[in-house]
């Protein structure tokens, strides 16, 4: 597709796209980014690339308010990253035309995001939609799981969500047997208060908010089960495990330990 083209052929196949905030445009859509997401350690590349590159916005090449976009097949935006400033690497010019789909890079400044595995959950949220069946981030190795708490978080908020509880009353259970870190543990609580893909923290400080929320808007009330709770205190840390289940009964949450 010549770098003239209005429209996105095979939309099913884009997963991300930028996007110039303030007027709407498309700046590029492709199929994969490489060098977004990282290790936090890593030096950050000097442009990330845009794989296989179905659309090359024509108006402009650089912008001060750049979103980045993640779609799914049907071309909804599942979430998004505030950029910035991102400027094209690339001459217009040569950018093949027909069905020819190039790599091309994109000038982030050095933005990146520190969880690396999000990429890979991301294409799989966007093929299958959000998780419907329980435990779906447990099936994962551990070093993924702060990175399906990310993709959760951002996908929650970028829906309109707000940080309470959104299913009705009821109990809440976690289950200790798939935890192994912390990530974990969020990922597990987030699925037990408001069903799998929720969220309901990433810290301790997010839960106080998620709790509080829920007291200002007059929630349903909730228990909480949490159950084999002394493998999770070993996994976790008897200080963190205890100081979260106060945080749950300062306000009010009736818990009950197995």
């Amino acid at each position: 597709m010549s770098p003239e083209s209005d429209g996105i052929d095979d939309a099913q196949d884009v997963l991300y796209q930028l996007v110039d905030q303030e007027s709407g445009e498309v700046l590029i859509a492709a199929e994969d980014l490489l060098d977004y997401f990282m290790e936090e350690d890593r030096e950050p590349p000097e442009t990330v690339t845009f794989v296989r590159a179905h659309q090359v916005g024509r108006a402009r090449r650089k912008t001060e308010r750049a979103e980045l976009q993640v779609v799914d097949r049907q071309g909804a935006t599942i979430g998004a990253y505030d950029i910035g400033r991102a400027s094209a690497a690339f001459r217009p010019e040569l950018v093949p035309s027909g069905a020819d789909r190039p790599d091309l890079g994109y000038s982030f400044l050095g933005h990146t995001c520190e969880y690396p595995r999000a990429g890979e959950i991301w294409r799989q949220w966007a093929a299958t939609g959000r998780p419907v069946e329980p435990g779906e981030w447990a099936r994962h190795p551990s070093d993924w799981h702060e990175s399906w708490l990310h993709v959760v978080q951002t996908a929650w908020f970028g829906s309109g969500r707000d940080a309470t509880r959104y299913e009705t009353g009821g109990t809440a259970v976690i289950d200790s047997h798939a935890i192994t870190t912390r990530g974990g543990f969020y990922c597990a609580l987030g699925e037990a208060v408001n069903g799998p893909g929720g969220y309901f923290g990433s810290n301790r400080d997010a839960i106080i908010d998620c709790l509080r929320t829920m007291r200002r808007d007059g929630a349903a009330p909730f228990r909480l089960e949490w159950r084999n709770f002394a493998a999770s205190r070993e996994v976790l840390g008897g200080d963190f495990a205890e100081s979260v289940l106060a945080l749950f009964e300062e306000y009010g949450v009736e818990t009950e330990l197995s």
